[in-house]
This record gives C-alpha cells, sequence and structure tokens, in this order.
C-alpha cells in the first residue's frame, strides 16, 4: 500500500538528489506571449494622473490630522514622573555594583524629572518602584546573587525607557 513511498526511503541521498535535479525543468511557452500582451496594453486608454482629484483628499487628510493633534491632551492634563529615591543610607546598604547601578539610574532619572508622565502611566511607574524596592532588600539579604542584580538593571531599564516615553506622550 506504501509501496511508492518506500521505495524513496531507500534510495541513498545521492539518488535523491538527481531525482529532485531531473524535477527542476523550466518549460518554455509553446508560442511568443508578449506580442498578445503588448496589443492588449495598447488597445486599453492611458489615463492621466492629474493632481485635481487627489488635492481635495489631501486637505480633508491634513484637517483631520490637524483637529486630532488639536484634540491630544495638553503637557496640563499630566503629572510629573515620581521619582522616589531610595535614601542614601539603603544604597550604602547594598552591594557595590548595585549600588553603583542605582546611582547612575538616580541620575538619568533626575534628568527626566521635570517632564510629566500621564496619569494613566502612573501605576506602572509605581509598580516598577516597588519591585525594585524588593529587589534593593532582596540585595542587602543576598548581596552575592547576580540574578537579583540582573533583575534590578531590568527594571531600571524598564523605568528609564517608560519614563523617556513620557517625553513624547
Amino acid at each position: 500500500m506504501n509501496q511508492g513511498m518506500n521505495q524513496y526511503t531507500h534510495k541513498g541521498d545521492a539518488q535523491l538528489r538527481l531525482a529532485l535535479r531531473a524535477l527542476q525543468r523550466e518549460v518554455a511557452p509553446a508560442r511568443d506571449l508578449w506580442p498578445g500582451i503588448a496589443s492588449r496594453l495598447a488597445a486599453q486608454p492611458a489615463r492621466p494622473v492629474s493632481g485635481w482629484r487627489t488635492w481635495p483628499w489631501a486637505l480633508a487628510a491634513s484637517l483631520l490630522l490637524m483637529l486630532g493633534l488639536a484634540g491630544q491632551p495638553g503637557p496640563h492634563h499630566a503629572r510629573p514622573v515620581a521619582v522616589p529615591s531610595p535614601p542614601d543610607a539603603a544604597v550604602a546598604a547594598l552591594p557595590p555594583q548595585a549600588q553603583l547601578l542605582t546611582r547612575h539610574y538616580q541620575a538619568a532619572l533626575r534628568e527626566l524629572e521635570p517632564h510629566a508622565a500621564p496619569a494613566n502611566w502612573q501605576p506602572g511607574l509605581q509598580a516598577l518602584d516597588q519591585g525594585a524596592q524588593q529587589v534593593r532588600e532582596a540585595l542587602r539579604k543576598n548581596p552575592d546573587s547576580p540574578l537579583l542584580l540582573g533583575q534590578l538593571r531590568q527594571i531600571y531599564a524598564r523605568k528609564l525607557a517608560l519614563s523617556r516615553r513620557a517625553l513624547f506622550a
């Protein structure tokens, strides 16, 4: 019943390659197709592209874009990005790598402080702050953990990325 398939499974790789090469043949058309295509193209009337039909659409799109941008909430609808910095004593209790990482993070976040983040972003920013606090506490208990240090680095990177996005919101 599967005799047709089994005859190919017992062949060697070289025989299979030869069989596949035999299938890769180009088939030329029986006649030249281009004259028929050219005559059909020539029979169709040419439609000139003119700007008089497109300018109303371009004007409408511009007006919609302008109205959409005007409807965006301005900076008066935003709150400043919260920058809770751990006290110096808490940072000093961290391992040296975590101290350096935290100080660099605080400096980068201070550059973004005057800018505002939308109010609906605040829960996410606060969750990242709480996560960083938990990882710092865990690092105080287990200062040699590269996993915790990597987690802290990742949380700081996410918070900075979200804070930078707030610049363009």
